[in-house]
């Protein structure tokens, strides 16, 4: 709901930014030439400073020539025939990588350095002869002076490698065009008679240690062989052929195969011997068909049938059934025994092949007891073996090498091919006058115009009311002054003072003391204090038709001063007389309670969760008995959903019938969104704004947040204004209220100040 205090926003001017809106800044060129205009003299000023710096470059720069030679550095180029494997690290990437820019750092180094100096006796020339002093040359040189005229000469050589390509560009500069000349040409030729003879020292080392470890060499190779031959008689290795094996593997081979077939005849006289000992004797027919048994028991069928035909005939005390049954018996003893011969037979046979089969198998063992011997043997054999034909290779190998030495030792120096020479340059590179003068006019209007706009956009904060009024398109309801008469960093330590200190009231409540910035009560007569009176009238008048009872003190960020402002507020909303609540809804790092040095321990978050009652309630002014405080209380979990809930637009319907006037003191609005939960509980706003701190983007995104919500601000509060910036102000410099000594930087104190109350 939009009150009366809340004028339609105007239309932003170009150039402008728009107020509360998420449009950013147009820089027409009507900026620009009003920049111009205001900082024209910076400008035109670093212009004349960047010609003047570049003429004083030309006048006093020495003239330099550069002359330029052109080389291809092909390492791949080789014309050995082998014996350079054996400097090599075996890589066979590509030589335009990290090795060609090895090759390049060699031409830069202090050896090629040094010996161009030697080479063109550039100790002799400018200006490496200043090295020397006014005495010149004098025949000797230094160590120190070589190394100082070295870095000079690798200062002023300047390699590029063409791109994609492999041709290499030496760059050199001096004074004297002959001498660049000169120079240049020595560079490629030192470079190669380097390399030419770092490959010539490394191929002549190596073939010299070489020749003194080819004899112990050919030692080792007939230490080898005699060695092998002389195992090979000691443990008797011998073979039967070429690829047969050895005599001891051949045995191995056949008692191997005799123990398996043992095994087989152990396992059919076994199975035989254990159905003998069932003498079930179809069981032993069927393994014995050729013996007595088979024709015994064709007896015992047919007596069996006889006896049952007679039986069923004649009956039992037949004649012939008695002599049938007398010969049945008589078959069936001459089973048994059979039976019991067969047994014995199988067990005997049994045994036999138990006794080979153990025979063989310890055969066996000796055998593989002798194989791993000999194995053991062989291995060792085989390792005498290899190391004699190892030593015999290498030394065959490293004797063709040694023979090649002689031939390839400079063959594969020279990599680099010139392709142009270096000749004399007739013009100077430095200095180029034109491009210097041009290059410095214009490096001048750049650093001009960088000031400029660094001028420009270096202080983005507000400063007086004209200015909050201009970014929010809000009335500036107070403007509260700051304190005069010490320097910003006295004024902080003042500050800092009091905070730390209390100040005695005797008319407080049980002698309680509050803080030095309730300047409304502790300086009525003072400037501060007059504007918090000059904001509760603006406030009254906002609104003719319905008189805001409950008022929302808020900020963008923290340390604005939103709670002293608040507090003051309150106070002089006391005075008028009338009954006056100011509840710290700021339940995250709320501060009335250090202001009025009352009590945390019950407060608003224990009110609405019902913790507590009246009790959260303190009057802590006795002076000012309409005038109650209800502060934070402990820090709440959720402080966000407390203000939103329906308690909390219970308990502020509750204290309209109660009081005349609510103040609340609320969280900065950009750090957390808990402060939009009470805007539909309000009858209006006020946004607090602290000169010199709060940014105009910040109060355009606060002043945004509160419109999205349909908030009635009732105005702005500029805290901490410098009057001397207030165009409205023409007071002499006499012209001053009785203020007290830190007084400014009190404004916001307190936050995030740890209290003994929230610990507990």
């Amino acid at each position: 709901m939009q009150g009366l205090a809340r004028p339609t926003p105007e239309p932003a001017s170009p150039g402008k930014p728009v107020a509360g809106g998420g449009h950013g800044i147009i820089i027409t060129p009507a900026d620009v030439r009003k920049l111009f205009l205001k900082r024209k003299w910076i400008i035109l000023a670093a212009m004349l400073i960047g010609v003047g710096i570049s003429i004083y470059h030309i006048e006093t720069a020495i003239p330099e020539y550069e002359a330029i030679a052109s080389v291809d550095v092909n390492l791949n180029r080789t014309s050995n025939i082998g014996f350079a494997n054996l400097v090599s690290n075996g890589n066979t990437e590509d030589w335009s990588g990290s090795q060609l820019d090895t090759q390049l750092r060699i031409m830069q180094s202090d050896s090629v350095a040094k010996r161009v100096i030697r080479s063109l006796q550039l100790y002799e020339k400018r200006p490496f002869s200043a090295v020397f002093g006014k005495a010149g040359y004098q025949g000797k040189i230094s160590p120190w002076q070589m190394e100082e005229m070295s870095q000079m000469l690798r200062g002023a050589i300047q390699i590029v490698l063409v791109p994609n390509t492999d041709l290499v560009e030496i760059h050199y500069r001096n004074p004297n065009p002959a001498v660049a000349q000169a120079v240049a040409n020595e560079i490629v030729i030192a470079y190669q008679n380097f390399t030419l003879q770092t490959h010539y020292r490394t191929m002549t080392n190596i073939s010299s240690w070489l020749s003194q470890q080819m004899a112990n060499l050919r030692q080792r190779v007939s230490r080898s062989q005699k060695e092998f031959s002389a195992y090979e008689k000691q443990h008797n290795l011998l073979t039967v052929g070429p690829n047969e094996g050895s005599l001891l593997d051949a045995d191995l081979a056949t008692v191997n195969q005799q123990l398996a077939e043992a095994k087989a005849d152990r396992i059919v006289k076994e199975a035989r011997y254990q159905m003998a000992q069932t003498r079930n004797p179809d069981l032993l027919v069927s393994v014995a068909p050729n013996t007595v048994l088979a024709s015994l028991r064709d007896q015992e069928s047919a007596l069996m049938v006889e006896k049952a035909r007679l039986q069923s005939e004649f009956g039992p005390n037949y004649p012939k059934l008695i002599q049938v049954n007398r010969q049945l018996a008589s078959v069936r003893q001459d089973i048994n025994q059979e039976i019991s011969s067969l047994t014995q037979r199988f067990k005997a046979e049994y045994e036999a092949a138990v006794q080979t089969e153990n025979l063989l198998q310890q055969r066996l063992n000796r055998a593989k007891a002798a194989a791993y011997k000999q194995n053991q043997t062989a291995a060792q054999a085989q390792i005498l073996a290899h190391n004699s034909q190892a030593a015999s290779a290498l030394y065959d190998t490293l004797q063709l090498r040694l023979q090649e030495a002689g031939i390839t030792a400079g063959l594969n120096s020279d990599s680099v091919e010139v392709i142009d020479r270096a000749v004399m340059p007739r013009t100077p590179v430095t200095p180029r006058k034109k491009k210097d003068v041009f290059y410095g006019l214009f490096g001048g209007f750049i650093v001009g115009l960088a000031l400029a706009l660094l001028l420009e956009t270096l202080d983005d904060t507000i400063r007086t009311s004209e200015d909050a009024e201009g970014v929010s398109h809000l009335p500036a309801l107070s403007v509260v002054p700051q304190f005069h008469g010490t320097s910003r960093r006295e004024s902080a330590a003042a500050g800092k003072k009091k905070r730390s200190e209390t100040v005695s009231l005797g008319g407080t409540a049980s002698g309680q003391q509050i803080s030095a910035d309730l300047v409304t009560l502790l300086e009525p007569q003072s400037l501060a204090a007059e504007s918090f009176r000059t904001l509760r009238s603006s406030v009254l008048l906002s609104s003719v038709d319905r008189e805001p009872r409950v008022i929302l003190v808020t900020s963008g960020l923290a340390a604005e001063g939103k709670s002293t402002c608040a507090a003051n507020l309150a106070i002089s909303f006391a005075q008028r007389p009338a009954k006056v609540l100011l509840v710290d809804t700021d339940l995250r790092k709320g501060t009335v309670h250090l202001k009025f040095r009352a009590s945390n321990r019950f407060g608003l978050s224990t009110y609405l969760t019902r913790e507590s009652g009246d009790v959260s309630f303190t009057k802590p002014i006795a002076s000012l008995p309409g005038l109650a405080v209800l502060p934070r209380g402990p820090v709440a979990p959720n402080p966000g959903e407390m203000l939103a809930s329906g308690a909390m637009a219970e308990a502020i319907n509750q204290w309209r019938k109660e009081w005349d006037y609510i103040i609340l003191d609320t969280s900065p609005l950009l750090a957390v969104a808990d402060t939009l939960n009470l805007i539909p509980n309000v009858d209006g706003a006020l946004l607090v704004i602290r000169s010199g701190v709060t940014r105009k983007k910040a109060l355009q995104k606060t002043r945004e947040m509160l419109r999205r919500v349909d908030a009635r601000v009732l105005g702005t509060i500029v805290n901490g204004v410098d009057l001397r910036l207030e165009n409205y102000y023409t007071y002499s410099r006499g012209y001053a209220y009785s203020y007290r000594s830190g007084y400014e930087p009190a404004y916001g104190s307190g936050y995030g100040v740890k209290d003994a109350d929230d610990e507990s």
